[in-house]
């Protein structure tokens, strides 16, 4: 028996395994469209119950979906026709850009996630398009009594405090989902980023308690930053620091700035006398192998441990 159906709309193959990756987690069966003329087609024979919408389907054109499942009022429809047209329709979530908004006219848009988001944020969101009547008959995962232990979730994942990793992926997703587990079990978090404080925190889930150093002007105050983080980690007892784009400080400082400067902050650990944790996500494809074989030697690579 088929418990509730889900339509990924995703054109990306590291997305979409994330997206069926949760859904199978939860026991919801699904079927993946790449453009949206297919995803059209699928709503005619699947009738999915749920439909996970990425905005950069096709260039960035994904939310045509939108627009086109949208039910256009009859002439003589009546107010229990068009309820009842609402109701049978899919509960929608769109994923997209901080800048992107969500059309208010579509009835079936039920959730929207800005990218990035984290695992948690994922899981809440899918849990509204869960439809009431469906409600009694969702896995134990869906269940709002359910918390699971964050020390668990890290450990599951092969991380452990006080250790340092990179994250080489093209989007940030993995290292999202580990700073989000680590919030959840209380660690103190800094967030090294060019973006502002209040979107930086909107960005990767973390709440008010969460400090921001935020890096502006045409050639970044490294040595500001390295301040900023040695108070951190000599005021907090269980630190966290994470660098939101390293790509972005290289851009600003170069190559060779930017590498003293993780060095600089790893030295930390022995020359304050403090146990503390350094993620920092890049994509692969944008460094040289030397650059490479420079952030291994330093930190360690992240290779999940999971199936």
């Amino acid at each position: 028996m088929v418990f509730v159906k889900a339509l990924v709309i995703e054109d990306r193959s590291a997305m979409t395994q994330m997206f069926c990756g949760m859904l199978d987690k939860f026991g919801i069966e699904k079927k993946v469209s790449t453009t949206v003329a297919d995803a059209l087609e699928e709503m005619k024979s699947y009738n999915p119950q749920i439909v996970i919408l990425d905005t950069s389907v096709e260039n960035g054109n994904g939310m045509r979906f939108m627009t086109a499942v949208t039910p256009v009022e009859e002439e003589k429809e009546s107010r229990k026709e068009r309820k009842k047209k609402i109701e049978e329709g899919p509960g929608i979530l769109v994923v997209r850009t901080i800048y992107e908004v969500a059309p208010t006219d579509c009835p079936f848009l039920k959730a929207s996630l800005v990218r990035p988001f984290t695992e948690s944020q994922l899981t809440e969101s899918i849990k509204q398009l869960i439809p009431k009547e469906k409600k009694d008959e969702a896995p134990v995962l869906f269940k709002e009594n359910e918390a699971l232990n964050p020390e668990v979730e890290l450990t599951r994942k092969g991380i452990m405090f006080g250790e340092s990793y990179v994250f080489f992926e093209s989007r940030p997703i993995i290292i999202h989902q580990v700073m989000q587990i680590f919030a959840n079990a209380g660690y103190d978090m800094l967030l090294l980023t060019h973006v502002r404080a209040k979107v930086a925190r909107e960005q990767f889930g973390l709440d008010k308690g969460a400090e921001v150093f935020t890096l502006s002007g045409s050639n970044y105050p490294l040595g500001t930053m390295i301040e900023a983080v040695e108070k951190f980690v000599t005021s907090n007892k269980y630190p966290l620091i994470a660098i939101g784009d390293l790509q972005n400080i290289i851009d600003h400082c170069g190559v060779d700035l930017t590498m003293r400067s993780i060095k600089q902050m790893l030295s930390l650990k022995k020359r304050t006398n403090t146990t503390f944790t350094v993620l920092t996500s890049v994509d692969d494809e944008l460094l040289t192998q030397n650059v490479r074989k420079l952030l291994t030697e330093m930190m360690t690579e992240y290779k999940t441990n999971e199936e």
